[in-house]
């Protein structure tokens, strides 16, 4: 008996031990197109899925002549199909064992320490611990065998809580503070002409009231001209704390503007009263 015969014979006694009770009993349509779907997956480099098709072919229900094909068709494949050892470490340089490891997104199972099958190509991997964790894309080439490739986990940086500053945040720019500057300026031009128009149409409604219901003489006023006077004090208190305000405000902007700092929280308060009116500014810098 020649050694082909014989390693065939190993191979086909193995593949039957190690296929499940469904690839044992493939009719002989499922073994032919086992073997065929076989090529073409072992064409595209999909060597791990075109394992699994040999094995479905090489059971005994299958037909002699393809039993043989596959076998040997297993047994080349088995020789063209590279494998991987990974040697993970800590940063100390201690041995990793309890690590996962992904390639492609896909659970990848290194028994003890022992030698992986993988497709041919290149690959994502990712090594996962307690607290640590790498990548590394590794182009893999067929018939490689046994290559050891060593994998140091990093140590994850602490995730930053929300609403909590870190020593590697940037500083803001100041581009808030000087926009609000503008804001808070804009706000007291408007109160500025604000007053100006109440201070207008207190000044009319006054010599209206004092030239045709007082006869020029405040004392000796009409019941009417009683009544615009008092319009005219409301009017001019408005152009009063409008002008006062809108200084107040202006002012505030132009400061808010000119010193944006580069980091720092700012508030903005603003209080007007009766002939009165204030700018709160509250900043931390």
């Amino acid at each position: 008996m020649s050694p082909r015969v014989v390693s065939s014979a190993l191979l086909l006694g193995a593949a039957f031990l190690a296929c499940p009770a469904s690839a044992a009993d493939a009719t002989k349509e499922q073994c032919i197109a086992a073997n065929d779907h076989a090529q073409e997956l072992r064409q595209a480099g999909k060597l791990g899925k075109a394992r699994e098709q040999l094995l479905v072919c090489v059971a005994q229900s299958c037909p002699g002549p393809v039993r043989e094909d596959c076998a040997q068709r297993l047994d080349e494949l088995d020789k063209a199909t590279p494998t991987i050892v990974f040697e993970i470490k800590d940063a100390s340089g201690n041995d990793v064992t309890a690590a996962t490891v992904k390639v492609d997104g896909q659970p990848f199972t290194q028994v003890g320490g022992a030698a992986a099958p993988v497709d041919p190509g290149e690959h994502h991997f990712v090594f996962e611990a307690t607290g640590s964790s790498t990548e590394k894309v590794i182009m893999i080439r067929e018939a490689e065998k046994a290559r050891r490739v060593q994998i140091v986990l990093e140590v994850a940086p602490p995730r930053a809580q929300p609403g909590l500053a870190t020593g590697t945040e940037s500083p803001p720019d100041g581009s808030t503070q000087r926009t609000l500057g503008l804001v808070v300026g804009g706000a007291g031009v408007a109160g500025i002409v604000l007053g100006g128009v109440f201070g207008l149409v207190s000044k009319a409604t006054y010599n209206n009231a004092l030239q045709n219901e007082c006869g020029n003489n405040p004392g000796n006023c009409s019941t009417q001209g009683a009544q615009d006077g008092q319009s005219a004090q409301s009017q001019a208190t408005i152009s009063t704390v409008g002008f006062v305000a809108g200084a107040v405000l202006l002012a505030g902007g132009a400061v808010l503007f000119f010193t944006a700092p580069k980091a720092g929280r700012v508030g903005i308060a603003p209080t007007v009263g009766t002939g009165a009116a204030a700018l709160n500014v509250v900043g931390a810098w």
